[in-house]
């Protein structure tokens, strides 16, 4: 079995949710379906816990520059 350094799988896959949720967000405001809004609300989830779990402030601060670009 191949040694897998869990690290570097894990910020990878934090770095593609903060990047793909912005577009989710906007792909949902343009479409409104429930399938578009299902992705952006899962990749919000899993940001948010990723975040709990390992104490960074990463996802919510994406938001709260979203919140801020939307006023």
């Amino acid at each position: 079995m191949a040694k897998v350094n869990y690290k570097d799988a894990w910020q990878t896959l934090k770095e593609e949710i903060l990047k793909e949720y912005p577009g989710a967000v906007n792909i949902q405001k343009y479409y409104a379906g429930s399938y578009e809004f299902a992705i952006a609300q899962k990749l919000e989830e899993i940001g948010k816990k990723m975040d709990k779990l390992d104490g960074t402030h990463e996802f919510s601060n994406l938001l709260d520059d979203m919140n801020r670009e939307e006023k």
